[in-house]
Formats: C-alpha cells, structure tokens, sequence
C-alpha cells in the first residue's frame, strides 16, 4: 500500500467517526499527524480529497465483485452472496452513517455520484450471480436476472434511503443478513438449497470452534 493510499485508509475512517462537516484540511492533517503541506501535496483541496475518498471507498465495498476466485479455486453463486456477507459483517455499513448524512448534505452531487456509480458497479454483480447460479444449475431456470435485479436494486435503494432518514431504526448489517438468506432461498432450486444448507451448517460448525 502506498503512502497515499494509507492517507486515504486514515481519512476514511476519520470520515466515519466525525463525518465530513466543518472538517478544514488543516483539522484533517492534524488528526492523521501529517503536517498540513504533506497533506496537500497528495490532494489540492478538500473537494479533490473527498472525490479520491469516495473512489478508494467504492472499490473497497465493491471488492467482492472478485471474491469467486479465492486460492485460484472458483465459487459457486452461493458461496460468493455468503462470502459477500461476510465481507459485509466485517466492513458493516452501519457505522458510515455520519459519513453519508454528511456528505450528501454538504456535497450532494458527490454523494449522487457516487451512488450511481455504486449502483452499476451492484447491478452488474447481482446480474451476473444470478446468471452463474442459473448455468451452475443452483438456481431456478424460471427467472429473469435483468428483472430480478432491477427490483433488488429498487428495493436496496428504498431502504437506504429510509436508513439515512432515521438510521436507529434500521440495522442495515441485519437487513443485509436476512436479505440475503431470503433471496437465495427464493431463487434457488433444490440442489441450491442443500448447497446453502450445508455451507451454513458448515460456517456454524467453524464459529462455534473458533469460539472454543
């Protein structure tokens, strides 16, 4: 990792804890103890950084688009949306709300920026899951990945935005969990459903050994 993507990693979570609200570079520089003039040298101003920060923290949470591969070994459809969930309850969304409260107040064609962008970059994975598990013979015949996904995207988006209107009352993190659980279940066939069965006893089993 470069030193300006450890920059970015440091910021990142500065975002997250204090949102980007009344922030001046200077407060920046002194929170992730650089001196104000290396802090410009990577970034010429607060907008520039705040367009790199959305960028580092979109390729981040989108990462798992290349999680089928792991140890050149490639994963079922059902196995990458579990990996996905765990990736997730490892980076929970939850915790970014004074992230995006704030940077959609203060910056909003930003924040529209990004979550459009965000929204290919989903779009194109849930598609093309949906295509694999159907190839794999794990997920019914019967259905329409270009019409699935646009109602998921509806949905996600739905939520969302009533997460960012009143963010105490939805657990993105567990909305997530039992998204996921309810969406595999609704599309794959039988021989998906044992596969998911079986990595679910299997990730218990690991846990509970993990735990001892």
């Amino acid at each position: 990792m470069s030193k300006k993507e450890k920059y970015l990693e440091k910021i990142h979570t500065l975002f997250i804890e204090k949102g980007v609200k009344g922030l001046t570079m200077e407060d920046i520089a002194e929170a992730i103890h650089i001196t104000k003039m290396t802090l410009y040298n990577n970034f010429q101003d607060k907008d520039h950084l705040l367009e790199e920060i959305i960028s580092f923290r979109t390729k981040k949470y989108m990462s798992f688009r290349n999680i089928n591969v792991s140890g050149g070994e490639k994963r079922n459809a059902i196995d990458t949306l579990i990996d996905v969930l765990k990736f997730q309850q490892e980076n929970p969304l939850q915790n970014s709300y004074l992230f995006y409260k704030t940077i959609k107040e203060c910056y909003p064609k930003l924040y529209e920026q990004q979550r459009a962008n965000f929204k290919i970059g989903l779009a194109h994975f849930i598609k093309s899951n949906i295509e694999q598990g159907i190839q794999e013979g794990i997920y019914r015949q019967d259905i329409s990945g270009e019409q699935l996904t646009s109602y998921i995207i509806a949905s996600m988006e739905n939520v969302f935005k009533n997460w960012l209107s009143d963010h105490s009352s939805i657990d993105l993190n567990n909305v997530h969990k039992q998204f996921i659980d309810y969406h595999i279940r609704g599309i794959a066939n039988e021989k998906g459903i044992r596969i998911l069965e079986e990595r679910l006893k299997k990730d218990k089993q690991q846990k509970e050994n993990d735990s001892l």
